[in-house]
């Protein structure tokens, strides 16, 4: 016979009941034994896990017997001793790290806190203290501002610093838009900011700045500060307007600089001045 033939005979072999229901046990058993073992590892992983948690919430030699502060510069050493000292001896698994930030955040100066808990027994505390751009006259004392105007914390012969520029006559609410005025002038002209000694809020938008190499005090808005006061500087140098010539200079208008002598001088310089 020349072809394959399907129909033939041998072809027909009858099914084999037993050895199809023998697999078929075997693929069952082999299920049934998979699925035990599973449950033997997930109660042997939990037993361990329930184990590894007890014995770690309870073993003293997790308790806390080291703690590193860093980044502290202007905080007072005594207040974070007091604070940290709370968790020397407990568990280094109980310690709450945003309980512990909340309580270092009480302090004046920190701004952000960073907690690393390195095992066995030390807590790692990484300080970021707020940077202060200008000091506030606030109810007869001054006050350290940071760069988003917000006063927090007193000035002290200890963190002292009296090259920041002062802000006066300032409520609260104002105290940012004037933290932004300098802010933007010493990015765009340190030249012109180092000499801002005192910055004055004045409604509704305007500003009174003490140039401290004139001694008079400069009427702006915040509007192209920086190109006005270039302007204004050369009229001064054009001028040879010193300290103390002159009582204010105005430079809240488009189109012109208003300057105004000083009483005091003899009459032939004020009219040099106008």
């Amino acid at each position: 016979m020349s072809g394959f033939d399907a129909t033939h005979p041998r072809f027909l072999r009858p099914i084999d009941v037993a050895r199809i229901r023998r697999n078929q046990n075997r693929i069952q058993v082999q299920r049934v034994l998979q699925i035990i073992r599973n449950v033997v590892l997930g109660a042997v992983v939990t037993v361990a896990a329930v184990w590894i948690y007890r014995h770690t919430q309870s073993n003293a030699r997790f308790a806390v017997r080291h703690i590193e502060v860093t980044g502290a510069v202007h905080s007072a050493k005594a207040d974070l001793e007091r604070i940290t000292s709370r968790y020397e001896g407990v568990n280094l698994f109980q310690i709450d790290i945003a309980r512990v930030q909340a309580d270092l955040r009480t302090m004046p100066w920190v701004n952000r806190i960073d907690i690393e808990k390195k095992l066995p027994d030390t807590l790692r505390i990484r300080v970021a203290e707020r940077q202060p751009a200008a000091l506030a006259l606030m109810n007869g004392d001054l006050h350290y501002v940071d760069e988003q105007g917000m006063a927090f914390a007193p000035l002290t012969p200890v963190v002292g610093d009296p090259d920041l520029p002062l802000i006066s006559n300032a409520a609260k609410k104002d105290l940012p838009r004037c933290v932004a005025l300098l802010r933007d002038l010493r990015a765009r002209d340190n030249a012109v900011y180092s000499r801002i000694s005192e910055v004055k809020p004045m409604a509704p938008h305007g500003f009174a700045l003490f140039d401290r190499e004139l001694g008079a005090f400069v009427y702006v808005t915040g509007d192209g500060l920086s190109e006005k006061w270039r302007s204004f500087y050369g009229v001064v140098r054009a001028e040879r307007i010193g300290r103390g010539t002159i009582e204010y200079a105005d430079l809240r208008f488009a189109d012109r600089i208003v300057i105004k002598p000083a009483r005091s001088l003899p009459a032939s310089d004020i009219a040099s001045l106008n």
